[in-house]
């Protein structure tokens, strides 16, 4: 039986890919949708040309499927806050261990990244939470570095044992390529498979699609420089590659999205209408003149307004940092807003959302997302929320977050600067015993100047503020909102698949255990059965020769 075709971009036709993207384009603007995406994402859709053709071939050329996986992908994105992954955001110890790296290059060209099973060690619970956070940095940081073309996946299973066995983080990894990263694997090598885990293959065997079977590649030392380029097969898999991995945080960096080019040849755009609302990009595809009636639009105005804007506080109460439990600094600046600016959004068109302003532009500083509202999760404290700040200078930025009720809230960092290119991801957490409904009449402020240093210490930060003119901050407020409890029957439908691949795992591993005592148990009764056989001889030996001494006498 022929085995199943595995499609790529070259198959998909271009009409079909604008197709594909007319058909999301469209999709999105219905309601239950319309908060779903994030707008980078949505602009991504309309300049990276292949992005829609990688679903169609995902989909083996069924548009239908193609337009459920490209829908399912972009809510995922915007739920996990991929576009905000920094390294920042991740614990930096999966870095250290090297769990995941990249290295060298298969015979076919593609980027070999390398898990390294025998640094995994089994998690659950909130750090569970943050090693799959760890993967989809690096599948993001793999999908802009090599702009879409395929990577090849290395199981490096040498010298991995029954602890670093995890079900629920490879199937997790194997669902990033099979519904969020579409048309991405080249191929599977899985190196020196023990024995004794060939069980848990076959499980992990089994989440992957029929077609993707054919990828698959069982290597040893004897046959590894057979797939990998052979300046690139390292010594433990038999090469000359004496490489050996060091965590580096520049080479770990995430580079900024290639995908996002110039829409319509207009460069980057201004914020535009859609709906009623402000986003960045053009989503409709109708791009709307930003003056009328000579009046500058609102998003504009905000900004020459910068330069005056610290005068219209009441007062200002700033004290030094503290440390939050695990040392992350705390915010301690207070600020009292006027009611002249509990919202900038009154002269968008008539009919506009005056919440949903999903981005807003700084001056030529930075762009901050969300734009104007900051929701928190309904229901109970600890809530937290990120505001993503991008770079758009070109030059350093230096930023600091202040707010109404330091008392309520944990913001890490508080203060920083953001690299030229680069984005920085500020989390709101309501302190203990805060609910959202405490804090819906509060509001932060967004402060940000242009400087010449990208790297300034933390204890410099104060000196560095005091600094900067007056004239040269710009400033942004962001109100505090509380999200409607979302009851999401696929939210309970993955934590129930979860649950079972946990119960999955666990029966595994006792089978495994149970297995490994019976192996030791038999290796036992096999060194006394040897012994017993050895003392046999032995005195058959000597029976027979003091017959023969007896004999000879």
């Amino acid at each position: 039986m022929p085995e199943p075709k595995i499609y790529g971009v070259d198959d998909v036709s271009d009409e079909d890919a604008e197709a594909l993207r007319q058909r999301f384009l469209q999709r999105i603007q219905q309601d239950d949708l319309k908060d779903s995406v994030d707008p980078v994402d949505v602009r991504r859709t309309r300049t990276d040309p292949n992005w829609c053709k990688r679903f169609i071939a995902h989909g083996d050329l069924d548009m239908e499927k193609a337009l459920n996986f490209m829908l399912e992908c972009l809510k995922f994105r915007k739920s996990s806050s991929v576009n905000s992954l920094s390294l920042d955001t991740v614990d930096n110890t999966f870095f250290n261990k090297g769990v995941i790296c990249q290295h060298g290059r298969d015979k076919d060209g593609a980027l070999v990244c390398i898990f390294n099973a025998r640094y995994h060690e089994r998690a659950s619970g909130a750090r569970q939470d943050e090693a799959k956070k760890f993967l989809v940095y690096w599948m993001e940081k793999l999908e802009r570095e090599e702009r879409g073309r395929r990577i090849t996946m290395f199981f490096d299973m040498g010298n991995a044992g029954l602890s670093n066995v995890d079900i629920p983080f490879i199937s997790y990894l194997i669902n990033l390529f099979k519904l969020y990263y579409p048309d991405m694997l080249n191929a599977i090598i899985v190196f020196d498979l023990p024995f004794i885990m060939n069980a848990a293959w076959r499980i992990v065997k089994n989440m992957l699609p029929a077609k993707s079977h054919q990828l698959i590649k069982f290597v040893s030392k004897k046959d590894a420089s057979t797939l990998l380029a052979p300046d690139c097969c390292l010594t433990r898999w038999g090469g000359d590659d004496d490489w050996e991995y060091a965590f580096d945080p520049e080479e770990c960096l995430m580079p900024p999205s290639p995908f996002l080019g110039d829409l319509q040849g207009q460069g980057d755009l201004d914020p535009v209408k859609v709906n009623g609302a402000v986003t960045n990009g053009d989503v409709n595809g109708h791009v709307e003149a930003k003056m009328t009636n000579g009046h500058v639009p609102s998003a504009r105005r905000s900004s020459l307004k910068h330069h005056e804007g610290e005068a219209k506080f009441k007062s200002i109460r700033e004290s030094p940092a503290s440390r939050g439990e695990n040392g992350d600094h705390v915010s301690h600046a207070k600020v009292h807003f006027p009611d002249d600016l509990s919202t900038s959004s009154g002269d968008l068109a008539e009919g506009a959302a005056a919440r949903d302003v999903t981005t807003h532009q700084l001056g030529d500083l930075l762009e901050i997302s969300p734009g104007e509202e900051v929701w928190f999760s309904s229901g109970a404290s600890g809530s937290k929320q990120d505001i993503t700040i991008t770079n758009i200078r070109g030059e350093p930025v230096a930023f600091k977050v202040k707010t109404t009720s330091p008392e309520k809230f944990r913001v890490r960092p508080s203060s920083g600067i953001v690299a030229r290119g680069r984005q920085v991801t500020v989390q709101l957490q309501l302190c203990d015993g805060v609910t959202p409904q405490h804090v819906i009449t509060d509001r932060f402020l967004l402060v940000a100047a242009g400087v010449q240093h990208e790297r300034v210490p933390a204890k410099d930060m104060g000196r560095l503020w005091r600094s900067v003119p007056e004239g040269d901050k710009l400033e942004h407020c962001l109100r505090c909102a509380a999200a409607p409890a979302l009851n999401d029957p696929l939210v309970a439908l993955v934590r129930a698949l979860g649950t079972k691949l946990e119960a999955v795992s666990a029966q595994l591993e006792r089978h495994q255990r149970r297995a490994a005592e019976a192996e030791v148990q038999q290796g036992a009764t096999r060194r006394r059965l040897g012994m017993a056989l050895a003392v046999v001889v032995f005195m058959v030996a000597a029976n027979f020769y003091l017959t023969f001494t007896l004999a000879r006498c």
